[in-house]
């Protein structure tokens, strides 16, 4: 009897105490074939691959793009094939990761269980398409932008973006929506006066900022306060762009206050509508505001809605909204106060 054949590729042993003489074919030759086969990986079909396969066996399969799997020793066989991954074959199984381990595409740092570094913002980072899509029905880019498509060939027409500090814009092609503003002025905690002066004073101001603007955007100042005169002063409200000294955007009507009205009250609205951005920007405003100082304190008058022309105005630089106020006689009787506003990007 000749020794037992070695456990993994079966070669044949002759016996080991020299009493058999060396066969060509059996001892060399056969053997020489099954080592030549178990070299590297053995190329097979998905159908044809080895029935009787050793423990950590490898193949690739030639009809499935070179698929490449290890046999686990395991019985049956058929059982035994444990797929690995490679840039050739599509990867035909599930790919566990333990715990607290990544996907990592480029070297990112990030320590996300899937980070990716890219060359730029724009880069596309995940994409859904249906069979036949020529455009992604749902893509994210690596600034974290959003877009959705119906399919097929159809533009995205849906867009979820940051807008700026704080702000996140919804954009679609029959609206757009921004929401939140790291730059909204909260009410003011403290009241701003303007008395025994006939100077044309800011009692609002809202900064825009810088590049802040796109075509569509809107803008508000919302701010109301009191009154009160000796005599019969008027008083005038005038919308700016640009600060005080910049351009006159709304002029309300001169209104005359009741004789020695102690008890005025107003509140009163300033929109701005961005229709142009860029060095020759273009502005579209309208301001209204309620008040009670003709006739008793009971009774309130509306004043406007105004509009006026597109205004040319830089959307590159920062812009203040101010809604100023004008006494017609100086008197530190004379007092307008606003006593609250609210500053903010509403579209």
């Amino acid at each position: 009897m000749p020794d037992p054949s070695t456990t993994r590729l079966a070669l044949y042993k002759s016996k080991s105490d020299g009493s058999e003489l060396v066969n060509y074919t059996q001892d060399i030759g056969q053997n020489l074939d099954k080592l030549d086969a178990a070299a590297g990986f053995q190329v097979v079909t998905s159908s044809t691959r080895p029935s009787s396969p050793y423990s950590g066996k490898p193949i690739a399969e030639s009809d499935t793009s070179y698929r490449t799997y290890f046999s686990n020793g395991t019985a049956p066989a058929s059982a035994s094939w444990v797929e690995i991954p490679n840039g050739s074959g599509t990867f035909n199984s599930n790919l566990k990761l333990a715990s607290g381990k990544q996907i990592n595409i480029n070297a990112s740092g990030s320590t996300a269980s899937l980070a990716v570094l890219t060359a730029a913002a724009g880069d596309d980072i995940i994409s859904t398409r249906v069979t036949g899509d020529t455009v992604s029905r749902f893509l994210l880019e690596a600034d974290g932008t959003h877009s959705w498509s119906v399919g097929g060939s159809t533009a995205a027409d849906v867009g979820l973006a940051r807008a700026g500090a704080g702000r996140l814009a919804i954009n679609g092609t029959g609206a757009a929506l921004t929401i939140g503003s790291a730059t909204t002025r909260p009410l003011l905690s403290a009241a701003t006066t303007v008395a025994n002066t006939t100077s044309q004073t800011a009692i609002a101001t809202y900064t825009i900022p810088a590049s802040d603007a796109v075509a569509g955007a809107v803008y508000r100042i919302k701010a109301w306060g009191t009154l009160g005169v000796t005599g019969t002063p008027t008083i005038t409200f005038v919308c700016k762009l640009g600060g005080t000294g910049g351009a006159t955007m709304v002029t309300f009507p001169a209104v005359t206050v009741r004789s020695g009205a102690t008890d005025g009250f107003w509140e009163l609205e300033f929109y701005l509508a961005c229709a142009t951005t860029g060095g020759s920007g273009t502005w579209a405003p309208m301001a209204k505001y309620t008040h009670n100082f003709l006739t008793s304190v009971t009774t309130y008058t509306p004043v406007g809605p105004i509009t006026a022309a597109p205004v040319t105005r830089d959307t590159t630089i920062a812009n203040d909204m101010v809604l100023c106020a004008t006494w017609s006689a100086a008197s530190s009787s004379n007092t307008i106060t606003c006593r609250g506003f609210a500053g903010e990007r509403v579209a």
